[in-house]
């Protein structure tokens, strides 16, 4: 039987046009009358910087870089009641794509805390990551 790795890294690229993403977050995708989706930056203070999808445009991710972490709320859709919350760290960033990771060894980022102690990766992977 072969040895099988438990590390759980799930890295997930969006597509940029300068700067706004015009997709939904992996698993975060608006449904009318089951939910409401919010997206933030989170500071290294800790504050919440409300970044708001627009039909139009999308995200707004010009403000967003290396290391930075956001959050993704998906709330019920009439009651202030979470139905599913997770950070994500930005591991690296260009002007046409973003990549993403919520997972690191065995942790899901459900806490901000667990998405700051992740390690980010070494230049080299995220260069093999982009191509």
């Amino acid at each position: 039987m072969a040895n099988v790795d438990n590390v759980l890294t799930d890295r997930e690229m969006y597509r940029l046009k300068d700067g706004i993403m015009h997709q939904h977050f992996n698993g975060f995708n608006y449904k009318w009358g089951e939910n409401r989706i919010y997206c933030a930056k989170v500071t290294k203070e800790g504050e919440i910087q409300w970044i708001k999808w627009s039909d139009n445009n999308g995200y707004n991710l010009n403000n967003v870089r290396r290391g930075d972490i956001i959050m993704m709320l998906k709330m019920h859709p009439k009651h202030n009641r979470t139905i599913d919350k997770i950070y994500y760290k930005v591991i690296s960033r260009r002007k046409d794509r973003l990549v993403c990771e919520w997972a690191n060894g065995d942790i899901v980022y459900t806490t901000y805390r667990k998405a700051l102690k992740a390690p980010l990766p070494k230049a080299k992977e995220c260069k093999e990551l982009t191509k």
